[in-house]
């Protein structure tokens, strides 16, 4: 039973002369503070999801198995010899880095249960290089009601660009067909052009950008041709690509698809030139394909694999892979924690998510020496989430990609570089 008015049950005011039962509850202030002196480090230490004294979580869904194992596997490896490089040097403000990788096959419902399980379970700070289009754009529910960065996806689509915490490295599947275009009609003398393409979100981006560019010079597409995945004979797009007359082909399709209608239109005898995707950057596309891929041209948002700037980082990569070809997408893994790493240093040892953000949207190549992005011209920014535009001409020649061009920046197109 107490005694007393309101207050005094509170323990907050006891009449003097009162009972000792009655005083009783000022004790409960003093344990209230040495409970809450307990917690406290342990609320400090936890002000960001992911983010500990001693570490920094992020996660990535990609394919390890499936048509695109080889892409995954090289990303993840490139990824984890920068992650184990930058750990061994002492982390970022004294945090390692832990690593949560998961495959998803390249499935959207698999990526979509990836994210949720590194979001509920692993407790992830942001996400890193989740590839595909379908698949990143299944989970972007997730990002959003979470606001969880997604830094440098390993799409390139356009559908993301505006979104606010995607935070995209390369120029878009659209800025690379474009100034592909532009190359194979300015530089190669091509002017009648057909496009074959992937009946999905990819392949549509492409047939899109090709009408746009096309249409603001005059022109149109000779033939627009598409397929499914589960597509095996490619023999009649082949006929009507052929009957267009087109002297040069773009693709924007998967590596299946692009093997294979290559190969049916040589099997007809058809040899337009070809402009393929940044996906066939894969060796397993030459291997596949062989004599077929010989002269295809490829847009590349990265600097090249041989270049000077990227030397030390392909022996470092040597050392830990000495069996994995140093290619663009194990160089594109390390690329991207190098700036990932950048970004979490410039929001400081106070690091949130909204820190991160910022720290990304102040970086450019006035302010940032990329040595895996030298030459090139990027800008983040706030609203402006796809840094760089910037593309090489890639060309197959005796079974490998060699560049062709430099550095081209997006100057004197007809089009806005970001739509």
């Amino acid at each position: 039973m107490f005694c007393g008015s309101r207050e005094e049950k509170k323990g907050l005011k006891i009449k003097k002369g009162g009972s000792k039962m009655c005083a009783q509850p000022r004790k409960v202030v003093p344990f209230f503070f040495a409970v809450l002196f307990l917690l406290l480090p342990l609320c400090l230490a936890s002000a960001e999801v992911g983010v500990t004294d001693n570490e920094i979580v992020i996660g990535t869904s990609q394919p390890m198995t499936g048509g695109m194992a080889f892409i995954g596997n090289q990303n993840i490896s490139g990824m984890t010899v920068m992650i184990d490089d930058i750990n061994k040097k002492g982390g970022i403000f004294g945090r390692k880095i832990n690593h949560v990788v998961m495959d998803d096959g390249y499935r959207s419902d698999r990526h979509i249960a990836n994210v949720r399980r590194m979001i509920d379970v692993n407790k992830v700070f942001c996400f890193v290089m989740n590839l595909g289009t379908p698949t990143v754009a299944a989970s972007l529910p997730l990002l959003n009601q979470y606001k969880i960065p997604l830094y440098a996806p390993a799409t390139e689509s356009r559908i993301f660009d505006k979104e606010p915490y995607i935070l995209a490295v390369f120029a878009s599947y659209r800025q690379m067909l474009i100034q592909g275009l532009n190359y194979m009609m300015q530089q190669r003398g091509k002017k009648k052009i057909a496009l074959f393409y992937w009946d999905n979100a990819f392949g549509r981006e492409h047939l899109d950008a090709a009408k746009e560019f096309l249409t603001a010079k005059g022109t149109d597409l000779l033939a627009e041709e598409n397929y499914k995945e589960e597509d095996f004979d490619m023999s009649s797009q082949a006929m009507k690509l052929k009957k267009s007359n087109a002297d040069c082909v773009a693709l924007g399709a998967s590596l299946t698809g692009c093997i294979k209608i290559i190969n049916a239109m040589h099997n007809i005898g058809y040899y337009p030139e070809i402009l393929g995707p940044l996906m066939l950057v894969s060796p397993g596309f030459v291997k596949v394909a062989g004599e077929h891929s010989e002269g295809v041209f490829v847009t590349l948002p990265f600097i090249s694999p041989a270049d000077q700037a990227v030397a030390p980082y392909k022996e470092m990569a040597k050392k830990y892979y000495p069996d994995k070809p140093w290619d663009d997408n194990i160089m594109s893994g390390m690329g991207n924690i190098y700036s990932l790493v950048e970004a979490c240093k410039r929001a400081g040892k106070d690091l949130t998510r909204e820190k991160f953000i910022k720290a990304v949207e102040g970086m450019s190549d006035q302010n940032f020496d990329n040595p895996f992005l030298r030459g090139a011209k990027f800008q983040f920014g706030p609203g402006h989430h796809r840094a760089c535009s910037s593309i090489m001409m890639g060309q197959i020649k005796a079974g490998q990609l060699e560049r062709v061009t430099g550095w081209l920046h997006w100057k004197d197109m007809p089009v806005p570089e970001i739509k």
